[in-house]
């Protein structure tokens, strides 16, 4: 009798600690059902001491293991229950980030970590088609995969994502074992990881891309988690179609743009096709100097517009073949002004306003509209000067003849310093005339 009052007190113990343990975390239901394990196991005591004498103590050692089974199936639906609770919080908080102002690739960044998070497992992957090409996958979102595992998974001889897009059914590799010899997942054998999942992302009834899931140790996935993981590809789904509908409307406006452009620049056939090779260049050196998406497209915009402002300019100044006067001079001298005033309406290009505006003046504080001097220009306008200098010399206009390749760079190269920026001229001085391919150990200003 004395060993089961000891394990009894005990049981007792144990349930008062998960008690306090839960109530402390704000379930309060899951603490009262331990608070009720104690009560009972002190019932039953009384009750054996005091009024049932005939109860053996072979009757209190079995009531005792099935209250600990009790206790134990508990605990397996609490930890059920975190779980859960854990799986609704992500999906709240991937809805928050795709309700939030994120890039679509911040969105996705924030998916994949939530899913890591959820599910408990070691990589992440999203896999969406490569865009007019129905067939080769591309990777639009990673986490903590090698690019050996990312090559490979792209392989077109991995066919264990084209089975999960094709049959629309999930796939799980429990465990990889040691002497595996499929070419995938020997890779992902010696990469450290011992189970997969991969399962179709959706929409519209089609089948877009895949999510794909690897775990460092062998791993089954429950019907609730498959469930939950459908419920996170929905999303995906949604943020994949978002995200390629904003790309098609930047180039949408980036196509509207280009051809406002091309129509303006037929007024002067000496620059048709000017700016859009300054910003096809400006954005190869932007790259190189390690500029973030957003600053990419911007610049692309920047060089495209930086001469919008010449509609204002009569064609007679434009075309003139013979010196200018200052006063034509004053004129023309006025275009990057009317290009920011241009710009200026459309919110999204805001930002690119000041880069145009300051995009003819110099290095050494000579120059217009403001007379700015070294890196009191920005970046970006230092980018657009160096590139708009190149392209302008190769050009032919009518009161000269084009500048070869090699004259235009040793032309760059004997400014730099008073008319350009030395190192944005050293950058394009390393690369090849359209072809600007910078070293990487170039990075961009702070």
């Amino acid at each position: 009798m004395q060993l089961i009052i000891i394990a009894a007190m005990i049981i007792q113990i144990i349930a008062a600690i998960f008690a306090i343990n839960y109530y402390l975390k704000n379930l309060p239901y899951i603490a009262l059902s331990f608070i009720t394990f104690a009560l009972i196991i002190l019932l039953i005591q009384n009750i054996n001491i005091t009024q049932l004498s005939p109860l053996t103590d072979m009757m209190m050692f079995i009531i005792s293991i099935l209250m600990l089974i009790s206790i134990v199936f508990t605990l397996k639906i609490t930890s059920q229950f975190n779980q859960k609770d854990k799986q609704l919080k992500s999906l709240e908080d991937i809805d928050r980030a795709m309700l939030s102002s994120l890039s679509h690739k911040g969105v996705m960044n924030a998916i994949v970590n939530k899913l890591n998070t959820a599910l408990d497992v070691d990589a992440t992957a999203v896999l969406t088609f490569t865009r007019n090409n129905s067939k080769k996958l591309n990777i639009f979102a990673t986490n903590n995969l090698s690019a050996k595992i990312q090559e490979s998974i792209q392989s077109k001889s991995n066919g264990f994502i084209s089975s999960v897009i094709d049959n629309r059914k999930p796939l799980v590799i429990t465990k990889i074992d040691d002497d595996e010899e499929e070419g995938f997942l020997k890779t992902l054998r010696t990469e450290g990881f011992l189970s997969y999942m991969a399962m179709s992302i959706i929409k519209n009834g089609m089948p877009i891309g895949a999510l794909t899931l690897y775990s460092e140790k062998p791993r089954r996935y429950t019907r609730k988690e498959i469930e939950f993981i459908n419920a996170i590809t929905s999303q995906i789904g949604i943020a994949l179609d978002r995200a390629q509908l904003i790309e098609r409307i930047q180039e949408t406006s980036f196509e509207s743009v280009r051809a406002l452009v091309e129509a303006i620049e037929l007024r002067d056939p000496y620059t048709r096709g000017h700016s859009i090779q300054v910003s096809e260049l400006s954005v190869k050196i932007a790259q190189d100097m390690e500029f973030t998406e957003r600053e990419l497209k911007l610049i692309k915009f920047a060089g495209l517009l930086h001469d919008v402002g010449k509609i204002a300019i009569p064609e007679a100044i434009l075309q003139k073949t013979d010196p200018l006067t200052q006063e034509e001079r004053t004129i023309i001298q006025k275009h990057p002004e009317h290009s920011a005033k241009i710009v200026e309406p459309i919110r999204d290009l805001r930002s690119i306003q000041n880069w145009i505006l300051h995009h003819h003046e110099r290095w050494d504080g000579k120059g217009y509209p403001a007379r700015r001097e070294g890196k009191e220009t920005p970046l970006q306008s230092r980018i657009l000067a160096v590139c708009d200098t190149y392209s302008a010399m190769i050009g032919e206009r009518p009161y000269r003849a084009s500048f070869t390749d090699e004259q235009a760079k040793r032309e760059i190269k004997s400014v730099s310093g008073t008319q350009l920026d030395p190192k944005i001229v050293d950058i394009f001085l390393n690369s090849n005339a359209n072809e600007v391919s910078v070293s990487k150990n170039i990075r961009r200003e702070t």
